[in-house]
């Protein structure tokens, strides 16, 4: 059984035609007919039905192809661990985070990093935190700062735990006597993330602590838009400190909450594999960047 092999079966798995397949891993249609045949010839089963130029894969098939991606996987670990051990470190991270952590937060730390680290190219990837936990747990990505995960098969290392502050129009009663308890703010209309269902959810769940369900007459999916919304006084909102600079709250106000809520951002990476020399370098530099944060990530 060769690595090619499994490549190749693999990426007829996945395209489910082997002419697409064959144009993914760069070979000839014959030549990659000839790698999957070897395959099921070595393993002495059938991995695929042909319908045409369609095919779908047996039940020897479906039980294989996982195995045959993490054999994959570990083989290209080895290779990259051998290659970092020998001095070679890797030259690019694939790194995700929300586009609210990146404007508010990453962005300075990230050129920081590369001032540091000039020959790493950085792959940044904008997504949502549950689709960021995906990718880490697939391999897809390196490592991810997000504010919620629960997979098995990641792992996290601590970076800052976030107060969440009351936004409110800078003439409403509120700002006036701090810190508001949450419970007084149960006749109001809280306006909420349309796109970040963790935010979201802990938001909810923030309020439902206090004794009451918001009220949630409109969701806004962009940070500009809550903030013109509260303005207009259409509705309260409950922000990460971090979104709260004092120079982009012109006519609002950002109130501290009796209860002290908070979020927790961490990094994760995925368990089972070892970081890129890179990566582990990125996350040590993040959180070095972040007061009261240490140095150690795991390895």
């Amino acid at each position: 059984m060769e690595l090619d092999q499994l490549r190749s079966f693999v990426a007829v798995a996945d395209a489910r035609s082997f002419t697409r397949a064959a144009s993914l891993v760069h070979l000839s249609q014959p030549a990659i007919s000839r790698q999957v045949a070897k395959l099921e010839s070595e393993l002495g089963v059938q991995l695929f039905e042909r319908y045409g130029r369609r095919v779908e894969l047996t039940s020897d098939g479906r039980l294989f192809l996982p195995l045959a991606k993490n054999i994959l996987v570990r083989a290209d670990d080895a290779s990259r661990l051998i290659r970092e051990h020998a001095g070679a470190v890797s030259s690019k991270v694939r790194f995700g985070s929300t586009g609210t952590v990146f404007a508010h937060l990453l962005a300075p730390i990230l050129a920081s990093f590369m001032k540091s680290f000039p020959t790493v190219h950085l792959d940044l990837v904008e997504r949502e935190d549950a689709l960021l936990e995906e990718d880490v747990a697939k391999g897809e990505i390196d490592c991810a700062m997000v504010t919620s995960w629960g997979s098995p098969r990641v792992a996290a290392t601590h970076v800052l735990t976030e107060e969440i502050l009351l936004l409110v129009p800078s003439e409403h009663r509120l700002p006036k006597s701090p810190p508001v308890p949450l419970s007084s703010l149960a006749a109001e209309s809280f306006l909420l993330p349309g796109h970040s269902m963790n935010m979201s959810n802990l938001l909810i769940d923030t309020c439902r602590r206090a004794g009451f369900e918001p009220r949630v007459p409109y969701r806004a999916n962009y940070l500009e838009l809550t903030k013109a919304l509260v303005r207009q006084g259409l509705g309260i909102a409950l922000i990460p400190r971090m979104l709260t600079v004092p120079q982009t709250l012109d006519g609002l106000a950002a109130v501290s909450l009796k209860e002290r809520p908070v979020r927790s951002l961490d990094l994760i990476y995925l368990r089972e594999h070892p970081l890129p020399a890179a990566a582990r370098a990125l996350m040590v530099h993040i959180r070095a960047s972040v007061p009261g944060q240490s140095e150690g990530v795991a390895p």
